[in-house]
């Protein structure tokens, strides 16, 4: 860990008793409808208080407690002990919302994951009877998570554990280090034969740890400043059950983008461009449509500019079309900023921010990619470089067009 990280204050703390004469307690962030049970460690707790504190900013509760207690008797010595699945099963207990109608979600990163699974099933053997208590937790998110594929063999290097059948929406964040790519498909297939809908999505240019304190080149503090907004896209993801699962990434030489999970038209855009013309979404079509929504203040937005002009050169501008849309920004701000990161595509404004509602914006920047019909087919959050060859071949192999 960083040792000149500094831990945010949480807005309370509270004792919860366990069984076991055992105690822990629960920090809360924030105060939303919206509550993430989020498991930790003492190990990395100030930055995953930090982290706990962004994702408050996104209308979320967050709830950060320990995987370890400490005894209820004073002690001179109190050590901590490690939380067993029955205690953890009491932390869910306990987190519920108190209005049936809120979600609690429930988060994990790495080590925390086998432990968290194992509460979590605990739990539900405990109140699966209860409909009611069942349907208020949503769904479960993982963040690179260490898993074991074959419980008896220890020194197996597939590291996921055997499948517990939750029946819930999953989401699952990977790092991109090729060692763990390799094991995203068993990954994503074991959480499925738990009767699991999956989701995943890759983290580029990082490697374990980045959210707890690790992070250390350039591309792994870009995709921490914007791992707030995918937590909260992916929240808002597993909130809605109807929602199909997006295609899983297994490897490096596949996309990292989600399919949209409505295929539908996409909602209405009029803008004007730079120059002060009004460019209309609609008269785009018959061409496929790279929508990207950005802001000059944000790292990611800026560091793919240079990629996206690569992709457009790559297609016939009668087939392929760059569209950028900056987000609450004066014109007279973003032509200077273009003037030293030029754009090679149309930007449009949109000063008053008008789209983030009808768009449902979460992120920056948030990218889509439309068929010639208008219809939104995939999507990303964050930033990409998006000249890779393997999105090219995604994008010719998907949505019908062929590069020069």
């Amino acid at each position: 860990m960083n040792p000149c990280l500094s831990a945010e204050e949480p807005d309370e703390t509270v004792t919860v008793p366990l069984s076991g004469q055992l105690e822990t307690s629960i920090h809360r962030f924030g105060q939303a409808s919206q509550r993430i049970l989020w498991f930790s460690t003492p190990a990395t707790q100030a930055a995953d208080f930090n982290l706990a504190k962004q994702l408050a900013a996104y209308d979320l509760e967050i709830w950060l407690t320990s995987l370890e207690a400490i005894p209820k008797k004073p002690a001179t010595h109190q050590t901590p002990q490690r939380l067993s699945p029955t205690a953890l099963a009491e932390l869910i207990q306990a987190s519920l919302p108190s209005q049936a109608k809120h979600p609690l979600f429930i988060f994990s990163i790495g080590d925390s994951a086998k432990a968290t699974l194992e509460g979590l099933n605990t739990w539900q053997e405990t109140h699966g009877h209860a409909p009611a208590l069942t349907g208020q937790l949503t769904g479960l998110v993982l963040a690179y998570p260490h898993l074991q594929l074959n419980p008896s063999k220890p020194k197996s290097t597939k590291r996921i554990e055997a499948t517990y059948p939750f029946k819930l929406p999953i989401y699952v964040f990977q790092t991109t280090e090729k060692s763990k790519l390799k094991g995203m498909e068993a990954l994503v297939t074991a959480l499925e034969q738990g009767g699991n809908t999956v989701y995943s999505e890759l983290l580029n240019d990082t490697t374990e740890g980045f959210l707890q304190g690790q992070a250390h080149s350039e591309e792994e503090l870009l995709q921490l400043s914007v791992f707030p907004a995918q937590l909260a896209q992916a929240v808002a993801t597993l909130a809605k059950p109807s929602l199909k699962p997006q295609p899983q990434i297994t490897n490096g030489n596949e996309s990292p983008l989600q399919a949209h999970p409505t295929q539908s038209l996409a909602p209405e855009l009029r803008l004007p461009d730079l120059a002060g013309k009004i460019q209309d979404l609609k008269d785009y079509r018959g061409k496929v449509v790279l929508l990207n929504f950005w802001a000059t203040w944000c790292p990611p937005c800026i560091k793919e500019i240079p990629s996206l002009n690569n992709l457009q050169s790559q297609f016939s501008k009668d087939e392929f079309v760059v569209l950028s849309v900056d987000v609450g920004e004066e014109l007279k701000e973003i032509k200077t900023f273009l003037e030293h990161v030029p754009a090679d595509y149309p930007v449009l404004v949109d000063t008053t921010s008008s789209l983030i509602e009808p768009w449902q914006l979460q992120a920056f920047p948030s990218t889509y990619l439309l068929d010639r019909q208008g219809r939104l087919r995939y999507q990303y959050f964050g930033g990409l470089e998006w000249d890779e060859p393997q999105l090219i071949k995604f994008i010719e192999q998907n949505l019908g067009i062929m590069a020069k």
